[in-house]
């Protein structure tokens, strides 16, 4: 395999991200479950992953999985030690994949960063944070989860500009334009340098998920 993409941990998190990427129109024949357990593998494998059974911290496991050629690496496990062991070795195996980790203690973000992820995710300060919301504002606690369920009412997409809009203030795109991507940069709909737009740009837009095109969908 060559470009496709490793889960590291089978239960609620990698599942939900796997139901994200499937509905953007990944094959699950792209997709490699790594799991210590080896009947989370064989259910993986039943339902049409490829999986294998192992210990994600150890290169040769990661190996199994080829991760040294994957595209993107997806680590949900259920600690934050054993997540910053698997970045660390799956970005000395690879060095250019777009790694992904969840973490449940905020305070272990920053180290898992510096063990190679690209970006991380805290779920325990990101469902404090959405239930102190829906408390506070219930109506925007429901635009929340909306936008975290994935393929039902509002979706985040990014896609690329399309010719139309180049020249374009972001205020006069079709869809609600929430940042733009500029190269490396990451610009936030409201920054003057957001506008005009570029061909070469891409932005992150809110649309009904019906109207989001499988391929564009984030």
């Amino acid at each position: 395999m060559r470009g496709h993409t490793v889960i590291v941990g089978f239960g609620t998190k990698g599942r939900s991200a796997i139901q994200t990427l499937t509905a953007t129109g990944l094959s699950k024949d792209r997709i490699v479950i790594v799991d210590p357990s080896g009947k989370v593998v064989e259910s993986a494998v039943a339902e049409g992953y490829n999986g294998v059974v192992g210990d994600a911290t150890r290169s040769d496991v990661l190996l199994k999985a080829e991760v040294q050629r994957a595209g993107q690496i997806i680590i949900a496990t259920q600690r934050d030690d054993t997540a910053v062991l698997v970045a660390l070795t799956a970005r000395q195996l690879n060095k250019e994949a777009k790694i992904v980790a969840s973490v449940r203690e905020e305070e272990n973000a920053p180290l898992l960063r510096q063990s190679g992820a690209d970006a991380v995710i805290t779920s325990a300060s990101a469902a404090g944070r959405l239930m102190g919301l829906s408390v506070l504002s219930p109506s925007a606690g429901a635009v929340m989860e909306d936008l975290i369920q994935q393929g039902s009412g509002l979706d985040l997409v990014e896609r690329p500009v399309i010719k139309a809009e180049v020249g374009k203030n972001v205020r006069e795109t079709d869809d609600l334009v929430v940042s733009v991507l500029r190269g490396h940069r990451m610009i936030g709909y409201d920054d003057p340098t957001a506008s005009p737009l570029q061909l070469t740009d891409r932005v992150i837009t809110i649309v009904r998920a019906e109207d989001a095109a499988p391929g564009d969908r984030r």
